[in-house]
């Protein structure tokens, strides 16, 4: 239960955003839906295949005391996670369009859905990074034992989720959900960044990003 609550958090948010964006007019929830769907592929392909191939390196070490070691594959991923999501994000941001245009601009779907879905999908990008951090870093609280942490920065995302889309789709419209999620998975993924850093700081170990 802690491991399913732990990673649940960015699909409760997305969730949020589908209700919140009834309230936005026709085709709201449709050009968000689109945006997290490209979203997803370079979260997918990096960001769980990072975690995939992380987990069971620092678990090793771990349960062998060795916290250096643990300490230097989970650094190399988290770097790797960096360098990787960020030039994906900024393509995401500036080539949203053209993207878009060319996988779903068709029949019914016009250039005025594509422009609505690239920028929901620019404010999407924002957060990344961030979210595959969160792939990334949640299994390793499951390698040192720990579930709880996991399930309280989960449980703050949902919230504060929750707090910036009410406050953000006043003022921004529908893309506003986007960027609330984007803000959400970003305090998420510093929470549990501050708290590995301080269990490798407790066992004499340094985690260099």
């Amino acid at each position: 239960l802690p491991g399913v609550v732990g990673i649940a958090a960015t699909q409760i948010n997305v969730f949020v955003n589908t209700w919140l964006a009834h309230s936005e007019g026709t085709g709201a929830v449709s050009w968000l839906n689109y945006a997290f769907r490209l979203m997803q592929f370079p979260i997918g392909l990096f960001g769980v295949s990072l975690a995939v191939a992380t987990q069971p390196q620092v678990s090793r070490h771990w349960t062998e005391k060795q916290f250096d070691q643990a300490g230097e594959v989970l650094s190399k991923s988290l770097k790797q996670v960096f360098a990787i999501n960020l030039p994906a994000s900024a393509g995401l941001f500036f080539l949203g369009v053209p993207i878009i245009q060319l996988i779903f601009q068709q029949g019914a779907f016009q250039f005025s859905d594509t422009e609505a879905t690239a920028l929901a999908l620019g404010a999407y990008a924002l957060g990344l990074t961030a979210y595959s951090v969160v792939k990334v870093l949640v299994p390793i609280f499951y390698a040192f034992g720990n579930t709880r942490i996991p399930v309280l920065s989960s449980g703050l995302a949902v919230l504060f989720n929750l707090i910036f889309n009410i406050l953000l789709v006043r003022s921004l419209g529908f893309w506003g959900l986007a960027l609330g999620t984007s803000l959400a998975a970003l305090l998420n993924s510093g929470i549990l960044l501050f708290f590995v850093s301080q269990e490798f700081h407790r066992q004499g170990a340094v985690l260099r990003v």
